[in-house]
């Protein structure tokens, strides 16, 4: 199975454009804001695990597409959670800690996809002109 492909968004926060405009694509035509609010066909157990990582995700590239993917990821959490404080001692542990393991990173929340994703500079609201100095 091959890499999976680097997200347009992620590519240009990387700068990856600047060298070669060509390369430039567009990711999921269409796709809006991501909504900050759980789907309503969530379960009651697993909201409180979709506002945990919502709250923690990297604001820089996410749009309206990765829902699903935070729903999954949310999902395997709350089964996590839903097992108690003997969690590695279950048999499902294993499995649904390897998936998280990998919505997360798909999703940009481990230390190793943090580090692929650059920055977002703050916009200087102070209006001082000499606050950049």
């Amino acid at each position: 199975m091959g890499r999976p492909r680097t997200p347009a968004k992620v590519l240009e926060l990387r700068g990856a454009f600047k060298k070669d405009p060509s390369r430039r694509r567009v990711d999921a035509a269409g796709a809006g804001p991501f909504e900050r609010d759980p789907p309503t066909h969530m379960s009651e157990d697993t909201v409180p695990a979709w506002r945990y990582i919502v709250e923690r995700l990297p604001k820089v590239a996410l749009t309206s597409s990765d829902e699903v993917a935070v729903e999954a990821a949310a999902r395997c959490l709350a089964g996590i959670w839903a097992i108690g404080p003997m969690a590695a001692m279950h048999p499902n542990f294993g499995k649904l800690s390897a998936e998280l393991r990998q919505w997360l990173g798909q999703l940009g929340m481990t230390p190793a996809a943090r580090t692929k994703i650059a920055p977002v500079k703050e916009a200087d609201e102070s209006g001082n002109p000499f606050a950049k100095l």
